[in-house]
């Protein structure tokens, strides 16, 4: 069984942040390699509380390292 994912906030194309259970994930699409990729991340503990109390900019050095080194987290493939 799947666990629900629910939006708790999103910039389209930049970023989105889902809670999963008693977690947050954090999912960002990238074109490149083709076919484009759904890079996904759940979110540690201090990140999470960091999230909780400053929103999306206390993840802005997880987005940039998701976006340089993708291959170190888990791809989901728009294909």
């Amino acid at each position: 069984m799947m666990k629900e994912k629910k939006l708790l906030e999103k910039k389209d194309w930049h970023y989105y942040v889902y809670a999963v259970a008693d977690s947050i994930e954090l999912s960002i699409p990238i074109p490149q390699p083709a076919p484009g990729f759904d890079i996904s991340y759940t979110l540690n503990e201090s990140e999470k509380e960091a999230y909780l109390n400053s929103g999306i900019k206390a993840l802005e050095e997880r987005i940039e390292d998701m976006k340089a080194n993708f291959s170190n987290y888990k791809m989901n493939s728009w294909r």
